[in-house]
């Protein structure tokens, strides 16, 4: 869902902000890394924001290896 706002919590332009979804392990190398506050994880940013910091995670793919994936619960046999 998209929302129009005075303006995008990371960059202060006035634009459309989108909430995206990005792993836990992406959030966590891109707060680490200075890319992104860590107040702004649950908030919606602009495209131009979200295209930056998706090419900062393809531009460091390989850096993004020392952030451990959290493991997903296992579903119980029944």
């Amino acid at each position: 869902m998209s929302t129009k706002t005075p303006g995008c919590p990371r960059c202060g332009m006035n634009a459309r902000l989108q909430k995206r979804t990005f792993s836990d392990q992406a959030l966590k190398a891109l707060i680490a890394w200075g890319d992104l506050d860590a107040k702004l994880k649950e908030e919606g940013v602009c495209d131009s924001c979200y295209g930056e910091l998706r090419d900062v995670l393809i531009e460091r793919s390989e850096d993004l290896k020392q952030f451990p994936e959290s493991p997903r619960p296992m579903g119980r046999a029944s």
